[in-house]
């Protein structure tokens, strides 16, 4: 997404701004309904989705390339579960809040609310079009928004039936629309000023989405690129962790942002590791058009060449390809997964996101190396460490710069919805997922409330010099003593 620093309106202006009158319109009716009113709502999309199930399949299979069991795991799966998480805890999560008050205000009560921004404007990608598209749409739906939807225009079969099962849901007229089109959309959505934008895709697209929400004072939420590293220590069950690695890998053909995109191993392990990734992968069957098979094809032509690219690079840089890469007549959408090593920090598969099927592996000698190479990234998303101490995966993810970790795992902690989700450094800022990503599509209100019974506070005017000197003694009382912990 290459937007320009100008933004000249277009003819369909006219058509988006009507969409936002839309949403404006029935924010008021949906913001003064109930948690559980706005849940029964998302109960029939929950049914929805599994009524439909075999056809999401089929369908991102022919247009996404997706396996079938992708498809049904890391798509319908983690939605549907999203949606059941906060059937059960979005009430208990949005209500009102007691907090506590100070003895300065004596007889006071003090409370947050949690009130909806507004209309929201979600930018999704088309690596997951449901998944991403739909966890955050249901969260500011649940917090009490209208949503704007803007999925990726690679994805037209898939943005229309995300379309058509919204409104089948049953949802008031103009609360949730989806909106397609390319890049021109995004600026014209950003004009007509929604009131938060919530934004899941690469770097580059977020900084420019920012540059524009800016000019609006639009508060954003990113969820950006990742390089995320996997950590295989001296004492990790070596099988568990090569099998970890070939799927993190090539799951949904390496187009996933947590993604293993970087292994290191320990010398001392990293033959035996490497044999293991070998063999896994040449198990692996790879086909398209919803046949049954492990891993399917690359979704765009523009994600095909850039992981070629990165790969040619690599070659050219010393990298041995010890399983897969290109053929001289290769095409896409079908890109073999590459096993690479002999490769070096510095090179551009090390670096850049890949978004493809590239398991470069590289060897430490102790574990500080391997943190320091982890970190020795802009990135900073998803992180995993394989070890049989938890303790010592403990002591390693506490040094590592991430928003997300996960020990003797890989990709599956974003299916745990009691888990805030997103990235440090160029990775992105805010979170989903989780009681805080649902509280992300709120904005907090404070009240204190008195009764109001006495006409003055003592340090209200005018101002006496008995209450000065009481007020000094407590303060004295209060603060002056020494440490409190």
């Amino acid at each position: 997404m290459n937007m320009p620093n100008t933004y000249e309106p277009t003819d369909e202006q006219s058509r988006l701004e009507a969409a936002m009158h839309a949403a404006r319109r029935a924010f008021p009716i949906w913001k003064i309904q109930t948690v559980q009113e706005r849940l029964r709502i998302l109960a029939k999309l929950r049914q929805l989705l599994v009524r439909d199930m075999d056809e999401w399949i089929e369908l991102l299979s022919h247009e996404a390339h997706k396996t079938p069991m992708d498809t049904l795991m890391t798509e319908l799966y983690v939605t549907l579960e999203a949606i059941a998480y906060y059937e059960k805890r979005a009430a208990r999560m949005l209500r009102t809040q007691r907090k506590r008050t100070p003895i300065a205000f004596v007889g006071a009560r003090s409370y947050v609310v949690h009130e909806p921004y507004g209309v929201l404007l979600v930018i999704t990608p088309w690596n997951f079009p449901l998944q991403l598209a739909l966890v955050p749409v249901i969260s500011g739906l649940i917090a009490g928004n209208a949503v704007l939807l803007k999925p990726s225009e690679k994805l037209p079969r898939v943005a229309a039936k995300l379309s058509s099962t919204l409104s089948e849901a049953g949802f008031p007229v103009g609360l949730c629309q989806v909106i397609q089109g390319g890049s021109e959309i995004v600026e014209g959505l950003i004009e007509a000023k929604p009131d938060k934008i919530f934004f899941t895709g690469g770097e580059q697209a977020g900084r420019n989405i920012l540059q524009r929400a800016a000019a609006h004072l639009i508060p954003c939420d990113m969820e950006l690129s990742g390089k995320d590293p996997m950590i295989v220590c001296a004492d990790a069950n070596i099988e568990r962790a090569a099998a970890a690695a070939v799927w993190g890998a090539f799951l949904n053909s390496g187009q996933a942002c947590i993604s293993v995109e970087r292994v290191y191993v320990h010398r001392q392990q990293y033959q035996p590791f490497l044999e293991a990734v070998l063999r896994h992968t040449r198990s692996l069957q790879q086909d398209i058009a919803g046949r049954w098979a492990d891993v399917g094809g690359m979704t765009t032509i523009e994600a095909w060449s850039k992981v070629q690219t990165q790969l040619q690079d690599a070659v050219s840089g010393g990298a041995i390809v010890e399983i897969g890469g290109l053929t001289p007549d290769a095409e896409p959408p079908l890109f073999p997964p590459t096993v690479l090593t002999n490769v070096t920090n510095d090179m551009r598969v090390m670096r850049e996101e890949t978004f493809g099927p590239i398991l470069p592996i590289l060897a430490f000698d102790d574990v500080s190396e391997a943190i320091r190479l982890a970190n020795d990234s802009p990135y900073g998303l998803n992180a995993s460490i394989f070890t049989r101490y938890a303790a010592n995966g403990r002591k390693i993810a506490d040094q590592l710069e991430t928003g997300n970790c996960v020990i003797n795992d890989v990709v599956r902690n974003i299916s745990n919805m009691h888990l805030p989700f997103g990235g440090v450094k160029q990775s992105g800022f805010g979170r989903t997922h989780g009681e805080e990503g649902l509280l992300s599509f709120c904005q907090s209100k404070s009240i204190m409330v008195k009764k109001g019974r006495h006409n003055r506070e003592i340090n209200w005017y005018p101002y006496k010099k008995s209450s000065f000197a009481f007020m000094k003694k407590g303060i004295r009382f209060l603060f002056g003593r020494g440490p409190r912990v």
